[in-house]
């Protein structure tokens, strides 16, 4: 009997440390788990760094959307809003961003039948609107296609408040498309005498550039696939940049099945990504 007692106070005491521990395990996942109130999260104008794109204008509504979305990459979650400017000045944005955005996209449309020095103006004026209403001092600068050349343009234009920490150039066609001034797959710049005048002029405002400016060209080489721009002409502005700025890369990417250019390839996302970071 005496055993048989110990037997029962000893496990009567063994359960009571089992329920203690239990009971102190279920009290601490409570108060990890206890609902805690949410901070709403501002960011400053310095900062928020919005990223600008100028995308070409024969592109379709959905082609756009196809490559913001790859562009977007794992900056999905911040909002993209739209600026429009008339040739009159007059410029409307769409959509507001949220006080957490901090690198929020802003598609900039210009109206296409004026010259590059009067796109080059009236992309200044929205980005001097967009700072004071976005509240942000500095950005980016996408630019696509033909996106790409007012890009140049403007950088070549722009005031030190007004230029953009990095300058990002895809499938830009620097030299045209003609075979007969590029070389399909050549990477080395284009020799003067093959030069386009919209190329050489680019070349001869180069020295009005802020060599604090950082840019990176971006180009695809298609395998098995037809390609509508030659890349040398995709990196010809390597001679309009590489002389001038501190900072300058040039990225070739290579798709197999695309007819489209680099709208639908995935990996702008991840290299303009590492570029900004």
């Amino acid at each position: 009997m005496k055993a048989t007692t110990k037997q029962v106070l000893t496990g009567a005491a063994w359960l009571a440390i089992l329920l203690a521990m239990i009971g102190g395990i279920m009290l601490w996942q409570h108060q990890v788990h206890k609902a805690k109130p949410v901070t709403a999260v501002t960011v400053t104008s310095t900062e928020r760094i919005p990223m600008l794109l100028l995308l070409d204008s024969r592109l379709t509504h959905n082609q756009k959307q196809q490559l913001i979305t790859n562009i977007q990459h794992n900056g999905a979650t911040q909002t993209i809003v739209t600026a429009t400017i008339t040739t009159a000045g007059a410029v409307t944005f769409k959509g507001q961003l949220l006080n957490s955005d901090n690198r929020p996209y802003i598609q900039v449309q210009l109206p296409a039948q004026v010259t590059a020095n009067r796109q080059a103006q009236l992309l200044k004026r929205v980005l001097t609107l967009a700072q004071q209403h976005f509240k942000f001092q500095q950005f980016n600068l996408v630019g696509y296609g033909t996106g790409g050349l007012t890009a140049t343009n403007y950088v070549e234009r722009a005031t030190a408040r007004l230029t953009p920490q990095h300058l990002i150039l895809l499938a830009t066609p620097f030299n045209g498309t003609s075979r007969q001034n590029n070389r399909l797959h050549k990477t080395t710049p284009v020799a003067a005498k093959s030069q386009t005048n919209v190329l050489a002029k680019l070349i001869a405002h180069r020295q009005s550039i802020s060599p604090k400016l950082q840019v990176l060209i971006i180009a695809e080489k298609a395998v098995k696939a037809k390609q509508s721009l030659p890349l040398q002409s995709a990196l010809a502005g390597q001679s309009v940049f590489k002389p001038v700025v501190k900072s300058y890369r040039q990225k070739i990417l290579r798709s197999w099945r695309t007819q489209s250019g680099l709208l639908d390839n995935r990996q702008i996302g991840n290299t303009i990504q590492s570029f900004t970071d």
